[in-house]
């Protein structure tokens, strides 16, 4: 397992060694256990979208500002506001581009803006 975090792999699978093959997703159970190996990330509110419960969300990439893409959040949950720092758990980051399946966890006052930062990222491993 250790071998697949310094990887940046995405995750691993787990199957009942007698199982059968059998096409497709079950509904639910199944005899196969998926296992994401997900990071966090603190990143800053860049705005708010418009009649949606979600927010976008950048990093500080240099002298920059990098948009990194939108997080959703729970109805349960006050969306924060422009400008404040967010904990979100994600799969990984692509250069340049968006966080993959982001997650929001929480609102953070406990850090500065200049810890949200790219290369705190763990990003998409290249091909090759």
């Amino acid at each position: 397992m250790t071998a697949l975090l310094k990887k940046t792999e995405r995750g691993v699978v787990f199957k009942k060694i007698d199982a059968e093959y059998t096409g497709g997703r079950p509904a639910s159970g199944g005899t196969q256990l998926k296992f994401k190996l997900v990071e966090t990330a603190s990143v800053i509110v860049a705005g708010i979208n418009k009649g949606k419960r979600s927010v976008r969300v950048k990093v500080l990439d240099g002298l920059s500002d990098r948009q990194v893409g939108n997080v959703t959040i729970p109805a349960n949950r006050k969306v924060p506001p422009v400008g404040s720092i967010i904990e979100v758990r994600y799969l990984y980051a692509h250069r340049g581009g968006s966080l993959i399946q982001p997650v929001y966890c929480v609102q953070r006052t406990d850090i500065e803006f200049w810890d949200c930062t790219a290369d705190r990222l763990k990003y998409k491993r290249e091909a090759g």
